[in-house]
């Protein structure tokens, strides 16, 4: 909910700030100075009119001058949305990126990040509905992607995954249009519902063997443990790829959520691990359809390879209910799971 009101903020600030009041509306980077622990540092964000700062924006490393020079640490949340920038040149002192930082920015084209950063999370939000952003080179440090952070990046055709990368969250890539290929690290844990959804360019997907699911405590507004699990794919991941014709499904990964390769019409060839407990079906939460079984709408499946045995398959749970979905009478048969594709047992990707 918190994600989701600050995005309607920031739609309506941008959408605010795109209004002249009054001509001679003028922007640049304005710098705050703050303190933490002692240690003074300055953050940067927009000052003036959003839509009048234009061209390439070069953040410098330190700023002020004499007893008030300091470096610049932080990028403020929203701090340059809806510019018309089209390059960002991040300093490596930079430690703290703001939610939104670069969102709606309609001209930016190419974000960098210098030699040395240590950011370990691209922030949610950070360039989403930048729909022109075609570069971005994000640094080794980082291990969490979060939320939104390229949603209808439509322009992006590739982006290099940092070596250490842990997770990607709900919605990272969604509507990224153009994006062609991506590699996983093996260091890759999850990813998050609708990480991909309708990413129609990709063609090939190979989900490391280390993704697996994680269990969480956390404490409830009473105090009491509370126990949460991480699937190692959410739900609705890829789907909506429409250019995806092959997966392969890494050895640690035991279930695949609703919808996970839903509507990849042109998907042909999956490889699933021996170690698979759940294919899941249509997904239904609070009363309200979200999305059918994890390969629904999949008509030109023909190969379905499992590394395990036939008696291993048969103990797989695979949601074989007939679902409907009432508001406009569409139907889920989950006892069809993969269509009319054969299950070949004992073959393994690369073998």
């Amino acid at each position: 909910m918190k994600k989701s009101v600050i995005a309607v903020i920031a739609a309506a600030a941008v959408a605010a700030a795109c209004v002249p009041v009054f001509s001679g509306c003028s922007a640049s980077a304005g710098y705050e100075l703050k303190t933490d622990g002692g240690e003074k540092y300055y953050c940067a964000s927009l000052t003036g009119y959003s839509s009048a700062l234009k061209g390439e924006l070069v953040i410098p490393a330190y700023y002020g001058e004499g007893e008030n020079r300091y470096p610049v640490k932080e990028i403020a949340a929203q701090g340059f949305s809806g510019t018309s920038v089209t390059k960002i040149v991040i300093p490596s002192t930079v430690e703290i990126i703001g939610d939104g930082a670069f969102i709606y920015n309609g001209y930016l084209e190419e974000v960098v990040f210098e030699e040395g950063s240590t950011i370990t999370a691209v922030p949610w939000g950070m360039c989403g509905g930048c729909s022109l952003l075609k570069r971005i080179n994000i640094p080794d440090s980082v291990t969490e992607i979060e939320g939104m952070a390229f949603t209808d990046c439509a322009s992006l055709e590739s982006i290099a995954l940092p070596p250490a990368l842990t997770a990607v969250k709900m919605s990272a890539f969604e509507g990224c249009s153009s994006l062609k290929n991506i590699v996983f690290p093996e260091t890759l844990v999850s990813i998050g519902a609708r990480a991909f959804y309708n990413c129609t360019s990709l063609e090939e997907l190979v989900l490391p063997d280390g993704m697996h699911s994680v269990v969480s405590t956390a404490k409830d507004e009473n105090g009491e443990d509370i126990t949460e699990t991480t699937p190692a794919l959410g739900y609705a991941a890829f789907h909506t790829c429409t250019a995806l014709k092959s997966v392969v499904v890494g050895d640690g990964i035991t279930e695949i959520s609703e919808g996970a390769f839903g509507y990849c019409s042109s998907l042909e060839t999956v490889y699933l691990p021996s170690g698979l407990l759940s294919v899941k079906g249509a997904y239904f939460s609070g009363g309200r359809f979200v999305c059918g079984h994890a390969f629904h709408h999949d008509g030109n499946l023909k190969n379905v390879y499992f590394a395990g045995t036939a008696e291993e398959w048969e103990n797989v749970r695979k949601n074989s209910d007939t679902q409907s979905y009432s508001s406009n009478g569409a139907v889920f048969d989950n006892s069809a799971i993969f269509g009319g594709a054969d299950v070949r047992f004992g073959v393994k990707y690369g073998s």
